[in-house]
């Protein structure tokens, strides 16, 4: 029963990622033109070629780890670089609060619409709960082995 929870709950969680990323990834390629000017207009990317290489990076990384999350075979890879990748986030938005006046949210979607503490919280619950699929994996996959 406990194994079957913890797989089921590692699923889950999954699915919220994948669902995650593949909506934010949509957004901000339908609302392209915005997304490249709040990076333009980002403390931190704000250089015209950094900010096109990043607007065309972070859309491909949201698909393409949606993508390692669906397979069997990377999914292990697709966990640790939506922990990495939610870290960098969470990393970025506490940077952005901490050092800058200018506060640009290139973020798509819903998402948009929170604060800038909001959106801090949502990201670091998200990291955590990454780490939390990390571990259910993990589990899974040893007791997969050993069974």
């Amino acid at each position: 029963m406990k194994n079957t929870l913890r797989k089921y709950l590692e699923i889950i969680i999954r699915y919220i990622f994948i669902i995650l990323f593949l909506y934010a990834a949509i957004s901000k390629l339908i609302d392209y033109r915005k997304f490249y000017n709040d990076l333009l207009n980002s403390p931190i990317f704000g250089y015209s070629f950094l900010a096109r290489f990043v607007s065309i990076i972070i859309p491909m990384l949201e698909i393409g780890i949606s993508g390692l999350l669906i397979s069997g075979k990377y999914l292990k890879t697709g966990w640790y670089l939506v922990f990495l990748l939610m870290l960098i986030f969470s990393i970025y938005l506490g940077g952005i609060l901490v050092f800058s006046d200018n506060l640009p949210c290139s973020c798509g979607g819903i998402v948009s619409e929170l604060s800038w503490k909001e959106h801090l919280i949502f990201n670091v619950s998200l990291t955590l709960l990454s780490g939390l699929g990390i571990y259910l994996n993990s589990k899974n996959e040893y007791k997969n082995i050993v069974t």
